[in-house]
């Protein structure tokens, strides 16, 4: 196994609507075609990020990607399916979901936890481009807001049940 010790945020500049009422699979199939016409043997990337959150692996980690020059030997690129338009000081929220922003922090967790991997960064600190279309390491030191709990109306049942048992 290389070793691996960064991970590289892209986009993939498409416009929201971008096949829209298609899979993550379809849309990954695509940007997969669009590098080899580029001459790739295969997606440069290692995972995509579709609009509503789905996970579409690409290379293996295993594999050396072909997403920045210089870089790939030792990280793995993950790519957001939007961003079309963006500006490296646009923020997460301009050109992505709450549903990436969740995927996207998981993968890194994940990642990080996998390989011990500590550099987290934007293509755009390697390169003169957009992409992703935010600066990666401020996105980061957010915290995301916390989610309520949604408690249904089995909850609020099997809680009372629970306390009538207990107090008998």
């Amino acid at each position: 196994m290389r070793k691996i010790d960064e991970i590289i945020v892209h986009c993939t500049a498409t416009r929201r609507e971008w096949m829209e009422g298609r899979t993550a699979r379809d849309k990954a199939a695509e940007i997969d075609r669009w590098h080899r016409a580029r001459g790739w043997r295969m997606i440069g990337y290692h995972a995509i990020i579709d609009r509503d959150g789905t996970v579409m692996k690409g290379r293996g980690d295993a594999e050396q990607g072909a997403h920045v020059a210089g870089r790939n030997a030792h990280s793995l690129g993950v790519s957001l399916v939007g961003g079309h338009g963006s500006s490296a000081t646009d923020e997460f929220e301009d050109h992505f979901t709450a549903s990436q922003n969740t995927a996207l922090r998981n993968y890194i967790r994940d990642k990080k936890a996998q390989y011990g991997i500590e550099k987290i960064s934007g293509h755009n600190e390697h390169s003169a481009k957009a992409c992703p279309g935010f600066n990666v390491t401020k996105w980061l030191a957010r915290q995301p807001k916390p989610v309520a709990p949604r408690i249904t109306f089995w909850d609020r049942l099997f809680a009372a049940l629970k306390h009538q048992r207990s107090s008998r």
